[in-house]
């Protein structure tokens, strides 16, 4: 079955994972070892953050091309919470998977990351903002090649 995992699609796979809810924790069990996790799920779409990364996952629409979607840039917190830092500057080129903002949500610490390389044009927050779920926090442009 096809989800759209971060905005690209792709295809369900098999694991040797197992997944187990521990009060409001996730735990994922695998020969690599045992990583909490949280879920929330908001609509069709469900928010996970595992292993210092963000994922959000949405079932693929009907009608919708395959080969994956292109990633607005905007960084929206997924929950509300508490900025704990802001690790890149506005105008400063970022990487695919580079941490930019560490928010504080449901007592975990959650990154937000570039969607793809770039140069981060905007940063909407400081250290120590609280903000809502859905708030744009920062905005990322594809570089040019």
């Amino acid at each position: 079955m096809k989800k759209l995992v971060n905005g690209v699609e792709v295809e369900e796979s098999q694991s040797e994972a197992r997944v187990e809810r521990v009060g409001d924790r996730l735990m994922v069990r695998s020969p690599n070892g045992t990583h909490s996790g949280i879920a929330v799920r908001r609509g069709d779409t469900v928010y996970i953050s595992y292993r210092g990364r963000q994922y959000q996952i949405e079932p693929v629409k009907a009608g919708r091309a395959s080969g994956g979607k292109e990633h607005s840039g905007e960084l929206k917190s997924p929950l509300p919470g508490v900025v704990v830092d802001v690790l890149a500057e506005e105008g400063s080129n970022v990487t695919l998977g580079q941490k930019i903002i560490v928010l504080e949500a449901m007592k975990t610490q959650q990154f937000l990351v570039a969607p793809f390389d770039g140069r981060l044009a905007s940063v909407r927050i400081i250290k120590g903002d609280q903000v809502a779920e859905g708030v744009l926090l920062a905005v990322v442009e594809p570089t040019e090649n």
